[in-house]
């Protein structure tokens, strides 16, 4: 929501600084009063436009999160309540979506009182029909407007002001610039708070008269139409959605536009740059969509069990190989810390076939999958609430983004606020990092400091996932292990050991490091020799920094991993925690 208000604000300041620079001085009256019409839609529409074309990139390389090692005692991070009904802590009524609610329920009954107050006006008024359309006599009044097919005069003006009047505000009622008056009565009641809606309706309320005006000098004399203008400023009442014929702010300038020449036909190629910015905001609102800030609210009747069967059959009817079911529906690509019923039960469907094919080729089913035979969404959610489960999706990097768990999106707290400003000091220090991804469960956000990096991959050494690799590398002490679940546990197991039996846990008493938990994180690769390749740590401090490469580059020659009867890198990241007392 947040985001699609602070999109439209931008495109709107961006339609509204071409005008005011390029357009507002030329006299194409007509062609600015669509562009300023259209441009305001256009506002509204184009954050919800994606374009798959524009957010096409060159495929991330996947990175394996091992089981953190826990040095000492760990402090845990703050605890993330997430139920299924309900996405973030609505306890609170004075929440963003409320307030705005709540402004516009009264910007509405003001709306309500003018129109009130319009209203009474054409009651106490005498009528007269003129030419198709309803002339109203105002007693004792000096007032002077239209709205839709009504022209209303104060009686008091001079048979030669009302012939001006009427020839000026006919054209408001040709033109039915009421209609352009009440798109942006509805605009400022929806965005009350968006100042850019009040400057558009100003904007629009000044083309309007000049179109007026235009086309009224046609029809009676240029010279009186001047002095009548400048002979009185006329009162008239504040009402939001009428065509005044005299405003005082206006009366300059209309006679200043009158009086200027006719722009060039060839000043009519400015209009031509709502092509390129269109496209720059088509390309900014697609590649920014991408799930932010947005809840799944998709509601149905069916079983967790009926969901499955329902994609089961959906898959295998359209595609032919089930990993193409996998890659795209991208039921792995979720950046929220939860998904909804519907998509867990798209990714179960998409794995079962996945294990069935394997079975069909091989006669056994592969074991990395496993666990979406037997587990149910509620298993699901509640695994995800172990705080085992929350550090894991904290402390393992996806695709060269960082993630924070939140409580709640829109009110950080000073803690969790400290967490996002260091995780964004680290990207911003560490070329292999480029995205923050915050999620508070159902929700996410995300904060793209630096464009992610395109690297060459040599095709014989292309880094393969953990996820889906056929044979992953065996440590020394796992090669009897068949199971490929098993080995993945004994893999981490392994590890664990390793790094908890060489580290020198005293040297972080001996840096000057503040109380508290300390956390390292380490990258490498297991190469297509088996060897320890591109280990890279990021510490509190450099010599811990220096350790942790240390510790995971003394790391045994291991058998490499096997994709498609070939050898593949295959990349981790494990985190390392400790504390200092």
């Amino acid at each position: 929501m947040v985001t699609y208000i602070i999109q439209i604000v931008a495109f709107q300041f961006i339609f509204l600084l071409v005008y005011e620079v390029l357009l507002k001085k030329e006299t194409f009256f007509n062609y600015n009063r669509w562009y300023l019409l259209s441009t305001s839609v256009l506002s509204l529409f184009l954050p919800l436009i994606k374009i798959e074309s524009f957010t096409k990139t060159i495929p991330s390389k996947y990175v394996v999160v091992l089981p953190e090692v826990v040095l000492g005692t760990v402090k845990k991070t703050p605890q993330i309540t997430t139920e299924v009904a309900s996405v973030a802590n609505q306890s609170s009524v004075l929440t963003l979506n409320n307030l705005i609610i709540i402004g516009s329920c009264i910007a509405f009954a003001f709306f309500v009182f003018k129109l009130s107050k319009l209203l009474k006006l054409w009651s106490n008024a005498k009528q007269v029909k003129y030419n198709g359309y309803q002339i109203l006599s105002l007693p004792n009044t000096t007032v002077a407007f239209s709205f839709f097919n009504y022209v209303f005069i104060g009686n008091q003006l001079t048979n030669q002001q009302k012939e001006s009047v009427l020839a000026h505000e006919l054209i408001h009622v040709k033109q039915k610039h009421s209609i352009d008056l009440l798109w942006f009565e509805v605009l400022k009641i929806a965005l009350w708070f968006n100042p850019l809606v009040y400057i558009y309706k100003g904007y629009l309320t000044q083309v309007h008269e000049y179109i007026a005006d235009q086309n009224a000098i046609k029809t009676v004399n240029k010279k009186d139409y001047y002095q009548r203008l400048l002979q009185q400023i006329f009162d008239v009442n504040s009402l939001p959605f009428i065509n005044p014929f005299f405003k005082q702010s206006l009366i300059k300038k209309r006679i200043i536009m009158l009086q200027k020449s006719k722009s060039k036909p060839v000043y009519l190629f400015k209009y031509l740059l709502l092509i390129p910015m269109i496209t720059a905001m088509l390309v900014y609102s697609s590649c920014s969509q991408d799930e932010t800030n947005k809840v799944n609210t998709e509601q149905t009747t069916l079983t967790e069990e009926e969901l499955v069967q329902k994609y089961l059959k959906e898959f295998e009817n359209k595609y032919e190989h089930p990993l193409d079911a996998i890659v795209k529906e991208e039921v792995l690509k979720s950046e929220n810390y939860l998904i909804t019923l519907d998509s867990y039960a798209k990714t179960k469907a998409s794995f079962i076939l996945m294990n069935n094919y394997f079975e069909e080729k091989n006669g056994k089913k592969p074991t990395y999958a496993d666990n979406f035979e037997n587990e149910t969404y509620q298993d699901y959610l509640n695994r995800k609430q172990t705080q085992k489960a929350k550090d894991q999706w904290t402390n393992s990097p996806k695709r060269g983004a960082l993630r924070l768990l939140v409580e709640d999106l829109d009110n950080l707290t000073n803690e969790e606020e400290a967490f996002k400003q260091s995780k964004l000091t680290q990207i911003t220090n560490e070329e292999w990092y480029h995205t923050l991804v915050i999620s508070d469960g159902y929700r996410h956000i995300k904060i793209e400091v630096r464009e992610p990096n395109e690297e060459d991959v040599d095709i014989d050494k292309i880094d393969v996932p953990f996820s889906v690799i056929e044979q992953v590398p065996l440590i020394e002490g796992c090669e009897s292990v068949y199971n490929l679940k098993e080995q993945k546990e004994c893999f981490s197991n392994k590890i664990n050991e390793h790094v908890m039996k060489n580290f020198n846990t005293d040297l972080a008493n001996n840096l000057g490091l503040e109380k508290g938990v300390k956390r390292i994180f380490v990258q490498f690769k297991i190469d297509t020799n088996g060897d320890v390749i591109d280990v890279r740590a990021r510490a509190p401090h450099k010599d811990l920094e220096t350790e942790a490469i240390r510790v995971i580059k003394s790391l045994p020659k291991m058998v490499p991993g096997i994709h498609n009867g070939r050898v593949v890198n295959v990349p981790y990241s494990l985190p390392i925690t400790f504390s200092i007392k």
